[in-house]
């Protein structure tokens, strides 16, 4: 189909295309690997986008937000630089703030990969800073027979510019800008390619990129007045979602209500925030962040190296070897709270947030020819460390225990009698200290993948690409919850939190030393998941006639996640410091597959049972009641600070089904048939499968009041994708349209959710089935008659929504659309390039980008819209043949454009795309 005309280097991409590198010159194709073949974007039946070289440089593409804000149809959710999951169609439910719970996370259902290796990990995506790239290929809709799990709603590949062995030659880029009630940021890459002989050849890039905050941290104060704990069912939230009656706080009168009869708790006396005569004998005491005060404080620093070696071992054979290494620094937060700063993003964070994240990345790739098959085995290793400070604050609002670690309990439990036994309506009285807390969090990631494919001769009239792909990822993380009101608050009469008793590590730590908690360390979770994956692939495709052809796909996959360590609480040694292992999770204990397990939830040791499976509910709460009876209460809750709750004892009969790990394993299966009437259009129809395999829940087996329990697994969800699309070149190759529609079933549908009244951890269910139907085209137009004009665009309409709700919660409803989901996405970009007399071409290009609201989460409570935006740029330059000039404004109208939203913790949070940033990029090629 492939003609070499003015638009042949154009990439049907949802942004638009290249443009030419001179005023009417003639426009090469553009060859992509988005089958694992080389082919051009117009003759494969497949919607991909492809973003190339010279269009990064156009557009001053270096990051994830730089490259998927152009893209109509793509979205991306998190909270900054390193911290960021992509989104394709639609097909998204969540994005919570795992920053300090990665082991936690989801599988992306988007596959993220530097060249041949998938990087998609849980929690937070790899954010490969876009040096010296070949293109970035964007394709939507299941891909899974081909690139394996993850890349159920669509994958992107990052193809690093590889050594070529025709020349020595290099570049330098640098650019300096300004952001608009922000600081400068500036930016240097350098590459050189070299042919050392004529069997090797080198190429490398250094780069570093400055980039100056926006966000303003400023003045606040806060007090445990406002925790969770003291609010009242019916409190309306910002989203519009009321507190329901399951999740009002402990010390709320419905609450009280709700226990009377069944617990110490019914003497009560309710703490109203809106009454000040029931906190009367309370000292609130400030968090007050004025020492953290300052403009522009969310700094980003991408610094890094790429180098890689082609060696030709014959005519037949080629090795590839690459290294690269990339440190990413960060200081402060990139989303700030839309109801402060009129004039610049604001936020107020009360303790300092930094970011260490770098990697190292080894890759090698061994391609040449046996017969007549193409063989190519492809591998690499990846190590990522993570070191990241978060301030915590926001806890306060949704965590209703964190008011009993930094208060005296005579103000969170009045109602227990602390100098003789019993308990009475007494009136709250004592310290609420301040509720600036924090996390630490310390993560090590390894990845390893190979994959060895063949590829049968693409001219026959059969023709086949087939392998096997196995990859295994390591991810230990360690965080440490510091409350340091802690050592401050008097508990139970017995001492101060400065003489609390101390916790351990469990002894199957991995990143923990072997000592104490430090004294504020309230919680420390240590844990190793492990995601391994075996997969067999292969598409074949029949030529039928002259012009239809049919492809067939499969993949056969089995993944395992397991977890392992613990999550230990400092909970009970304020009362009493038997065990300072108390109320911990032993994860390693719980996901073992056993059908044992040793109860850890009393601070008595005589209560450290090991129970087995086939143990009765009547048989547990007699062994518990002999090891501790005044722990254990009457009717559904206990008689005492320290209690085992009918609840835990459900939980404990639970644990003991608990699986040894996480198990996926099936066929997924693809069919296209391909349809060119002639050399100028094709027509495609698809039908594909996706998955995203499932994981371990840490609290898995936790129930609420209510009946519902967190599952321990985790099923698939499943994706299906029905896809009629078209390639075209129209009026004599001045017109390139191409586009899709798309039909997508989605079936237990993966969500993390985040609901103190079943768990104080995240967690994730099953939680619906929705649909998305879509269409998503693109054009490029080049006019014989304006020569050096082109125009390019494209658009996204989308229409998702849940169609059955699975989760026995109302926590998702039928009806709503799915997250990160905009209805209409477009962008159009218009170049035009005339000849100078000095033998520089000069260039213009206005840019465009729209995208409607929509939502950040499909749990209701969770669940806050993100506002839709307009963004207007414009660059302008001169290009010779050893350097080239470019002014640009992005986001010329300064639009507080909302890329992402976060609810999680009852605080609207919002990403803004940079404000109005102008700045000069200069080049020079030798």
């Amino acid at each position: 189909m492939y003609r070499n005309n003015r638009l042949s280097l154009a990439v049907s991409i949802a942004m638009g295309a290249s443009f030419a590198g001179m005023a009417n010159a003639a426009i090469e194709e553009v060859i992509v690997t988005a089958t694992k073949t080389s082919a051009s974007t117009q003759d494969i039946a497949v919607a991909v986008s492809a973003i190339t070289s010279e269009k990064l440089d156009q557009m001053g593409v270096a990051n994830f937000e730089d490259y998927l804000i152009q893209l109509p149809g793509v979205t991306a959710g998190g909270s900054g630089p390193g911290q960021n999951t992509i989104y394709i169609r639609g097909v998204a439910s969540t994005t919570p703030n795992l920053t300090t719970a990665g082991v936690a996370g989801l599988a992306p259902n988007v596959a993220l990969y530097l060249d041949e290796q998938p990087l998609s990990q849980p929690g937070r995506n790899l954010d490969v800073y876009a040096a010296d790239m070949n293109r970035i290929e964007v394709l939507s809709g299941p891909q899974g027979t081909l690139f394996g799990a993850s890349s159920q709603a669509g994958t992107v590949r990052l193809i690093t510019n590889k050594p070529d062995p025709t020349d020595t030659y290099g570049r330098v880029k640098v650019g300096i800008s300004k952001t608009a009630k922000g600081e400068a940021s500036n930016s240097i890459e350098a590459m050189f390619n070299m042919p050392v002989n004529d069997k090797l050849t080198v190429r490398g890039v250094v780069y570093r990129d400055d980039q100056g905050g926006y966000i303003d941290n400023v003045h606040g104060t806060v007090t445990a007045l406002e925790s969770a704990r003291f609010r009242e069912a019916g409190t309306m939230r910002s989203n519009g979602v009321a507190v329901s009656d399951l999740r009002a706080g402990f010390q709320t009168q419905t609450y009280i209500d709700s226990i009377q009869g069944l617990s110490y708790q019914e003497n009560r006396v309710p703490l109203d925030p809106t009454d000040p005569a029931s906190y009367a004998l309370v000292d609130f005491q400030e968090a007050d962040n004025s020492a953290l005060v300052e403009d522009d404080f969310n700094d980003a620093m991408y610094e890094g190296f790429r180098i890689g070696a082609l060696v030709d071992l014959n005519e037949d054979w080629s090795l590839l070897l690459g290294y690269g290494h990339q440190d990413l620094e960060t200081d402060g937060v990139f989303q700030a709270d839309p109801n402060l700063g009129k004039d610049s993003p604001s936020v107020q964070r009360f303790s300092p947030d930094t970011l260490e994240d770098s990697f190292d990345n080894i890759n090698w790739k061994l391609e040449g020819r046996i017969g007549e098959l193409d063989i190519v085995y492809a591998g690499a290793y990846t190590k990522r460390e993570t070191d990241q400070v978060v301030d915590y604050t926001d806890y306060l609002f949704v965590g209703q225990y964190l008011p009993y670690y930094i208060c005296d309990t005579t103000v969170t439990y009045p109602e227990y009698n602390y100098y003789n036994p019993g308990y009475a309506s007494n009136i709250p009285a004592g310290t609420c200290y301040a509720p600036d807390t924090y996390v630490e969090s310390y993560s090590e990631t390894t990845v390893s993948t190979h994959e060895l494919r063949f590829t049968t001769d693409q001219d026959k009239s059969i023709r086949a690409t087939g392998g096997a792909f196995y990859s295994d990822l390591e991810l230990q993380e360690r965080v440490n919850f510091r409350y340091p009101g802690m050592t401050q608050a008097n508990f139970w009469n017995l001492y101060d939190g400065a003489d609390s008793p101390l916790n351990f590590p469990f002894d199957d730590g991995f990143l923990s030393q072997t000592g104490a908690f430090e004294r504020d360390t309230i919680f420390r979770n240590d844990i190793k998941r492990t995601d391994e994956q075996v997969g067999v692939f292969g598409e074949v495709t029949f030529d039928l006639n002259d012009e239809f052809s049919f492809t067939a796909g499969a993949r056969w996959y089995d993944v395992r996640v397991d977890m392992e360590g613990g999550a230990n609480s400092s909970f009970g040694n304020f009362f009493q410091g038997e065990d300072v292992n108390a109320f911990g999770t032993n994860i390693t204990d719980l996901y073992d597959g056993d059908g044992k397990l040793t109860f850890i939830g009393d601070s008595k040791l005589a209560t450290r049972i090991t129970f087995e499976d086939g143990v009765t509910f009547d048989e547990v709460k007699a062994a518990l009641t002999a090891a501790d009876g005044f722990s254990v209460g009457r009717g559904s809750v206990a008689n005492a600070p320290n209690a085992i709750s009918d609840v835990e004892i459900t939980g404990i009969l639970n644990a003991l089904k608990a699986p040894d790990e996480a198990k996926t394993s099936g066929t997924i299966v693809k069919a296209t048939l391909n349809w060119t009437p002639n050399e100028n259009v094709l027509f495609y129809g698809t039908y594909s499968e996706g998955f995203r395999p499932g994981l371990l829940n840490r609290p898995g087996g936790a129930s609420n009041a209510a009946g519902y329990t967190v599952p321990f697994e985790l099923m698939t969800d499943e994706v299906t994708n029905y896809e009629f699309g078209w390639k075209t070149d129209l009026m004599d190759g001045q017109l390139r349209l191409n586009g899709s529609v798309f039909f997508v079933e989605i079936e237990n549908l993966q969500t993390t959710i985040f609901d103190p009244s079943i768990a104080n951890l995240f967690f994730s269910d099953n939680a619906a089935n929705a649909e998305v139907t879509g269409l998503e085209t693109d054009f490029i137009l080049a006019l014989d008659s304006l020569q050096g004009l082109t125009i390019s665009g494209g658009m996204s309409i989308l229409d998702t929504e849940i169609t059955k709700v699975l989760t026995p919660t109302d926590d998702v409803v039928k009806g709503d659309s799915l997250a990160f989901a905009p209805e209409f996405q477009a962008n159009v970009q218009a170049r035009y390039e005339w000849a100078l007399s000095s033998g520089f071409i000069a260039h213009v290009m206005p840019h465009i980008a729209h995208s409607d609201k929509s939502y950040s989460d499909i749990i209701r409570m969770n669940r806050d819209e993100i506002k839709g935006w307009t963004m207007v740029g414009i660059t302008a330059g001169i290009t010779g043949e050893t350097w080239g000039a470019e002014l640009f404004v992005d986001n010329l109208t300064d639009q507080r454009a909302e890329l992402s939203r976060n609810f999680v913790n009852d605080r609207e949070r919002v990403s803004y795309a940079r404000p109005r940033t102008m700045g000069l990029r200069l080049t020079y090629n030798f």
